[in-house]
């Protein structure tokens, strides 16, 4: 039996798993630190949270730009820290083979190898989150171009558009995100204080998962909102097929967690904008099976791979 740890930090978690042969036996969950001293600190408190004697390596998926296979975390607008030796610096403060790679490379690895992507070679995998992520499966194997393809949350949106976190304006996750959503509910908020949307968050903060759970309960407003978002994805979504033509789509992380309520409209405006769509199929567009997880898993088999030699 192999058992390895995988950690997922992003813009709000970190995640740790210990998984023993693809299945996952224990699970810790805290929040992301705000300093580049705290993030390292953090991935090492996570480790221990989970770390057992028969662990032999670790992975690690973080949201940002990761330069592969050195591991070292370059940047990220969500994680605090910039060009930080994620790899060497762990592996001498764990004592473990320790591989480095961008949270949604390993959300995709997991995907396709235990959950929705099963069985198709070729696979995009979209995380909506605090941001929005991608993963790039080519022939049943992670395409990182250089080291930071798949970052299309950064995508020229809308040149007109608000600004986004990485400092540009208008990129596709300003429209299509966890935070877009929330702004969203915001405006409306604002303009319909008296409205019954409006009384459902007079004592409870305004989340993209209170949003969601009130669409799917019925509220027109929050029904709307989700719709709003969801059609921005479709459309960004177009554009992917039109360039990477896959087998498939997965769409994952927090947001993307919430399924058919953001899915569906995404699914419909793609097949209404897609290139030649009169004479092509629209990719089956499929919602992530392992929920929250699949970073930390993703992570921890690109552990269980540096185990048995397969990466470097």
């Amino acid at each position: 039996m192999t058992t390895t740890v995988g950690i997922d930090i992003g813009g709000t978690k970190v995640l740790a798993v210990r998984i023993v042969d693809g299945e996952v036996v224990a699970r810790e969950r805290s929040s992301t630190p705000r300093t580049p001293d705290g993030t390292e600190q953090a991935i090492v408190d996570a480790v221990g949270s989970v770390r057992t004697e028969e662990v032999v390596a670790v992975g690690l998926g973080i949201a940002g730009l990761v330069r592969w296979p050195d591991g070292s975390f370059a940047w990220g607008p969500h994680v605090a820290g910039t060009d930080v030796p994620l790899r060497s610096d762990l592996e001498g403060r764990l004592g473990l083979p320790v591989v480095v790679d961008n949270d949604a490379n390993v959300a995709a690895l997991a995907e396709h190898r235990l959950g929705a992507a099963r069985g198709y070679r070729n696979v995009l995998l979209i995380t909506l989150g605090t941001g929005i992520g991608g993963g790039i499966i080519l022939d049943d194997h992670i395409f990182r171009g250089e080291s930071f393809a798949g970052e299309w949350g950064h995508m020229l949106y809308d040149p007109h558009g608000i600004l986004c976190d990485c400092g540009k304006r208008g990129c596709w996750e300003t429209v299509a995100s966890g935070p877009a959503l929330v702004r969203l509910a915001k405006e409306v908020i604002s303009l319909n204080p008296d409205s019954s949307f409006a009384a459902r968050f007079v004592d409870s903060p305004i989340v993209g998962e209170a949003i969601t759970a009130a669409a799917d309960a019925g509220d027109e407003i929050a029904r709307g909102l989700v719709a709003q978002v969801g059609a921005h994805l479709g459309r960004g979504i177009c554009s992917l097929i039109a360039i990477m033509d896959p087998d498939a789509i997965v769409i994952g992380g927090g947001l993307g967690s919430v399924g058919e309520s953001i899915v569906a409209p995404a699914r419909r405006v793609a097949a209404d904008c897609l290139h030649g769509g009169a004479h092509r199929m629209l990719p089956p567009i499929l919602v992530a099976q392992l929920g929250p997880d699949a970073g930390a898993v993703g992570a921890a088999l690109l552990a269980a791979d540096r185990h048995h030699g397969l990466v470097t």
